[in-house]
């Protein structure tokens, strides 16, 4: 069970003046129950490749299968959920639970068995079932988002995708969001974010994929990532190869926050008892 990408390649305006190599033969899987970062600047590809996850794109060769089907499939869309980049726009409904029951009850879901699904995936985004007589267009922008989220939990797939999930959050829903999006990984979700916020997703990755051009660039463990690769890197990666350059005998390999100040503290006892003896 996974996400096969095979030889991939995609053009835009083939064949013109203005011809664009947009993903060259790219190839990876991501196996069933990973949490994946998807990395890369701006023009790297990475939404291209996403798009091709459910076929709003086809490929001009190579291939895309989800659980071995290919992904122009409409069988997919029972398998993987995507969020795009902007998710406002995939909202709809007069109401919340117009939006979210949508999905499920194309597919046959109705009654209390459809009630259920919408405030389950209502709760699995951290909003209660008071939201669902509400138009979606009357909450924040976090909230729509979740909302959004929301209509896909409860087509119950087995992977998630989000296309820069954060991108336009403050602070207090991007955390919310995260939270979320790790809560639903350690619920057996498949997670799949892109992102060119290394910072916020590489501590809950298991998986990093790195596009450059439109080429892939890396593919392996976080770990991996930051012995092996110059940049895009975490801030406090960053940071804590200054203070080894700077004399500190500390890890530079760490990507998280708390990492980070536990390996200062351990460092500064080091030294702390080497002055005393």
């Amino acid at each position: 069970m996974s996400i096969e990408v095979k030889d991939l390649n995609h053009f835009y305006n083939k064949g013109t003046s203005l011809e664009k190599h947009a993903l060259d033969d790219v190839n990876f899987v991501i196996d069933k129950g990973e949490f994946v970062l998807i990395g890369g600047e701006v023009g790297s590809g990475k939404s291209t490749l996403v798009r091709h996850f459910n076929g709003l794109l086809k490929p001009d060769s190579g291939s895309v299968k989800i659980n071995d089907i290919d992904a122009g499939d409409k069988k997919v869309r029972s398998h993987l959920g995507l969020l795009m980049q902007n998710p406002q726009k995939q909202l709809f409904g007069r109401t919340v639970f117009e939006d979210i029951s949508f999905g499920p009850s194309n597919f046959g879901s109705k009654g209390e068995a459809l009630k259920k699904r919408v405030v389950d995936a209502l709760d699995l985004v951290g909003l209660g079932p008071e939201y669902t007589e509400i138009s979606p267009f009357s909450l924040s922008g976090g909230q729509m988002r979740l909302v959004a989220l929301a209509g896909i939990l409860a087509m119950e797939p087995e992977y998630l995708v989000l296309d820069e999930p954060t991108s336009g959050l403050d602070p207090e829903n991007r955390y919310s969001l995260l939270s979320t999006l790790k809560g639903l990984h350690c619920s057996g979700l498949s997670v799949v974010v892109v992102s060119h916020q290394v910072d916020e997703i590489l501590p809950l990755a298991d998986k990093v994929i790195l596009l450059k051009k439109g080429r892939l660039a890396f593919v392996g463990t976080p770990e991996e990532y930051l012995s092996s690769v110059s940049s895009p890197l975490p801030e406090i990666t960053s940071f804590m190869k200054l203070l080894n350059q700077a004399g500190f005998d500390v890890r530079d390999n760490i990507y998280s926050v708390d990492d980070a100040f536990q390996e200062i503290v351990r460092s500064l006892k080091i030294v702390e008892v080497e002055q005393n003896e």
